[in-house]
């Protein structure tokens, strides 16, 4: 006897992910600025500083920089922005 087998999976479909909460406003807010560890990752964070400045009335801007692109923020990077931003902007530069 031949047996036909269906090779569809019939699992269910993972739970779509879902986004950080956005703030209303950024007009005061304080904003992490998290570059790469590549050349030019603060660079471009610095101009994003300057649009959300002049734009949104940003207020206080903390900026850290991973060691290198494959590596996480080093924990107490990331604790800080997490404790004290309202939003993180993170960048790639090469």
């Amino acid at each position: 006897m031949t047996r036909i087998l269906d090779p569809t999976l019939r699992a269910t479909p993972p739970r779509a992910a879902t986004g950080a909460a956005r703030p209303a406003l950024l007009s005061g807010a304080t904003i992490g600025l998290l570059a790469n560890g590549k050349t030019h990752g603060m660079a471009f964070l610095d101009r994003v500083a300057e649009h959300l400045r002049a734009r949104h009335g940003v207020g206080e801007l903390l900026r850290a920089t991973k060691p290198n692109a494959s590596a996480p923020a080093p924990a107490d990077d990331a604790a800080l922005l997490a404790k004290h931003c309202t939003a993180v902007v993170t960048a790639i530069g090469d």
